[in-house]
């Protein structure tokens, strides 16, 4: 929450730093984060607040997903009202065997088809 006007104190506060780092995932990916090790940056008036976002945070990145990109040769419809859209996945070359997330669905009624892109981490053999 970014300090109101009459905060006028809060660019003299001293500064906490919150840190959340999984030693597995920096030695299986050095070159992430192009590298780098320094923080990402983020503004709190709490460090509890910072916490619990950090903690957030790294429960996304430090469980280790993938991506696929599905081509279906027909128009996949999905209904977003009642669900956040997931689908089934196998595929024994790629060692996959779950239900993954949507992040990206794109229909081409011209072509009658759809791609897909899926995140996920349930099912990994």
């Amino acid at each position: 929450m970014p300090a109101l006007d009459s905060d006028i104190g809060a660019a003299s506060r001293d500064v906490v730093t919150a840190q959340w780092s999984d030693s597995a995932i920096a030695a299986r990916y050095p070159s992430a984060r192009d590298g780098l090790i320094s923080p990402a940056e983020g503004y709190f008036d709490a460090i509890a607040d910072a916490q619990t976002v950090l903690n957030a945070r790294a429960t996304l990145i430090g469980t280790e997903g993938r991506r696929f990109a599905v081509a279906a040769a027909d128009i996949v419809w999905p209904s977003i009202s009642t669900a956040t859209p997931s689908f089934g996945l196998i595929d024994a070359e790629q060692a996959v065997n779950g239900t993954l997330i949507a992040t990206q669905i794109e229909l081409d009624l011209d072509a009658e088809t759809t791609s897909i892109g899926l995140y996920g981490t349930a099912g990994m053999a």
